[in-house]
């Protein structure tokens, strides 16, 4: 049998020769393989010696028997691992590292003349004293020799014999005509793969595209993509219809070009890399965002083109939605207006109950701000994430009321949607659901709503199943639910059912020291943009009128008063004349100084300060027959309203020109005790 030794200078490359021709030649010949860096002396004898280089055949001529057949091997890159070296970014430096310099620029020269020259290559090898210190280094199998610094290294593998080599080797065996054929098999087969493996990425990649079109065309803005041209390469059906111009001529062209709307030219070549503005385009109201491109090699830019009319459709609809079923708790402890004692002892009371998951029932006139707190307790919870739901019970006709917090089932009854629709204490899950005037509730249907809450479950209306749902319930009256369990129209066992945390919320003639604050609040609010005069001034002639008036209507009725006056008084501060006659009228009734110590602190303050006296804390509450605690606070409130001005030592008191002005407005009234 023929002997073939395979001679390499490292183990690497004989070992990848040695499997190349024992695969082709194995079953005929005796295949071994020799390398130099581990050769332990000796003649090289065979009946043909393979070198695998020039360098090779110089370095092992010491061992060569004269008489002994060689062939120098000619070897090509390892087309397999050529894609590792398609994926490098053009334009970047790496190394290339081999045993030798001389191998490491044959490696070089066989990847420029294949058509990977888009990477720089520097050639490094043991011997090598001048070289860069690159992060990226690419070698042929010699990973071993590549030098530490080195944070990528890219391995194509050992080059391999190439086709011609081959076949010299098959035809000094004499083979040539028994192993063509298999040779060509061979290669042809790895041809034959790499072609599937080609066109399977093309198939890939022409899928990616048609699904890329596809979601391009369906979305709501408009694309267009340029190359570092300036050229349209992507232009999508919503650019064309924005802009006016089918996509078959925009695609190639800039746009400079004639037809275009130059409006987009200055964003197009602007060096920011991303940004936004408002363009007037074919008659359309448009927000244009421009961002550049710059990955692996490509540079360009991509404008987005998003029409305004569905930006406001888009937030029109989702208002509509989202706001139309109560699903939003936009309020907080922090816009509940109020700094007085019994209000800061009313929130932490309820910022407490929040925490529970027991039912809360709020009691309070009309307009004290039931539902503020409902939402303040919902986003103060553990619900906090999860849906608000809240309906007034009393807005609800009784045939309405059970299917509207129940739901139905399909077909229950004529009218309703095919599919059934699911109810809010369905639409509740998780979160919150306010009941407001629970105390005009049907008794029919607190009867089914007891049910819901003992059980935690509903059934809707025409159906079977059972919906569990967890639910926080927070319930609200304007009247006194004791009142209407002692006349038979509300179910005692209900009302305990709810009353677990009862939170009573105080009437505004009940913290009147907040009446000042809250009108100045609502005051700013109107006159965000221009403040035509400080809320002092505003208010000094009104402001008497609002200490002294019970406000039946609560912060509502404060908020309505306010936003009258200053829509007919914008500019100027409002006269009294202009207030309901029910607020001015109050002034004059038998029980004012006992309803009002305020203004009889005032008015006696003025008189004693018209008689040249010192007034303070003592001798206010000596004049007005009233512990120095209750003085104290008349006092503090006086100051807050800006009718008073408190100094240290002798000086005491000293009302400020609205207070000397209110205090003359009250002295024109006749006080009967």
């Amino acid at each position: 049998m023929t002997h073939v030794t395979i001679v390499a200078k490292g183990q690497a490359t004989s070992e990848t020769l040695y499997t190349q021709l024992n695969d082709l030649l194995g079953e005929r010949c005796f295949i071994q393989g020799v390398f130099l860096d581990g050769f332990a002396g000796g003649s090289l004898e065979a009946d043909l010696l393979v070198f695998s280089s020039q360098l090779c055949y110089e370095l092992a001529k010491p061992y060569l028997t004269k008489t002994c057949p060689m062939i120098i091997a000619r070897r090509s890159i390892n087309y397999h691992k050529i894609d590792k070296l398609l994926a490098i970014p053009a334009g970047t430096d790496v190394l290339l590292v081999n045993d030798y310099l001389f191998t490491a620029e044959e490696t070089i020269s066989l990847l420029k003349a294949l058509g990977i020259d888009h990477i720089n290559y520097f050639p490094y090898a043991p011997e090598a004293t001048i070289f860069p210190r690159l992060k990226m280094a690419v070698t042929p199998g010699e990973v071993a020799l590549v030098p530490g610094f080195v944070e990528e290294i890219v391995d194509i593998q050992t080059r391999a014999m190439d086709f011609t080599t081959l076949f010299e080797i098959l035809d000094f065996l004499s083979l040539a005509d028994e192993r063509a054929n298999l040779l060509s098999a061979k290669y042809l087969r790895d041809i034959i793969q790499r072609i599937k493996e080609t066109k399977s990425m093309a198939d890939q990649n022409e899928l990616m595209k048609s699904q890329l079109e596809t979601i391009m065309n369906t979305v709501h803005d408009g694309i267009l993509a340029l190359d570092e041209n300036g050229r349209i390469s992507v232009f999508n059906s919503v650019a064309g219809d924005i802009m006016g111009i089918p996509n078959g001529l925009a695609v190639g062209r800039t746009l400079a070009d004639e037809g275009l709307p130059p409006e987009l030219l200055s964003l197009s070549t602007q060096n920011r890399p991303s940004g936004e503005k408002f363009l007037r385009l074919n008659n359309r109201d448009v927000v244009v965002t421009h961002s550049t491109l710059n990955r692996h090699g490509f540079r360009g830019k991509v404008l987005t083109l998003k029409d305004v009319t569905e930006i406001q459709r888009l937030e029109q609809e989702l208002r509509r939605k989202v706001v139309a079923r109560q699903y939003l708790a936009p309020y907080s402890f922090k816009h509940i207006l109020g700094k007085s004692a019994v209000m800061v002892q009313t929130k932490a009371l309820a910022h407490r109950l929040a925490s529970s998951e027991s039912p809360i029932l709020i009691q309070g006139e009309s307009g004290t701000g039931k539902e503020l707190f409902a939402q303040s307790i919902h986003n103060a919870s553990p619900r906090q994430k999860w849906p608000f739901v809240a309906v007034n019970v009393a807005s609800l006709p009784e045939s309405l009321l059970e299917s509207e917090l129940f739901g139905y089932a399909e077909g229950a009854f004529t009218g309703a949607k095919k599919e059934g629709a699911p109810g809010l204490f369905e639409q509740a899950h998780k979160g919150t659901l306010f009941l407001d005037e629970i105390g005009e509730a049907p008794l029919t249907f607190q009867v089914k709503l007891l049910r819901v809450l003992q059980e935690k479950q509903i059934r809707r209306i025409g159906g079977s199943k059972v919906i569990p749902v967890d639910v926080r319930i927070i319930a609200a009256t304007n009247t006194s639910l004791k009142d209407l369990v002692a006349a038979g129209r509300f179910r005692q066992d209900l009302f305990y059912r709810l009353n677990v945390l009862p939170l009573a919320l105080p009437p505004l003639r009940e913290r009147r020291e907040d009446v000042m604050p809250i009108a100045v609040d609502f005051y700013l609010r109107y006159f965000r943009s221009r403040l035509c005069m400080k809320p002092d001034a505003y208010f000094h002639a009104v402001a008497p009128f609002f200490l002294t008036y019970n406000w039946p209507g609560n912060i509502r009725e404060l908020h309505n008063i306010v936003e009258y006056l200053v829509n007919i008084c914008p500019d100027s501060t409002p006269d009294p004349d202009l207030l309901p006659p029910e607020m001015t009228a109050g002034l004059t009734g038998p029980r004012l100084p006992r309803q009002l110590p305020v203004n009889s602190a005032l008015r006696e303050i003025a008189k004693a300060l018209a008689e040249g006296k010192h007034v303070g804390r003592r001798s206010l509450a000596t004049m007005l027959g009233i512990p120095e605690a209750t003085a104290r606070r008349l006092i503090q409130e006086l100051r807050q309203n800006g009718l008073l001005t408190v100094h240290r030592g002798v000086r005491g008191l000293e009302l400020t020109p609205a207070g000397t002005q209110a205090a003359a407005e009250l002295a024109a009234f006749e006080y009967r005790e």
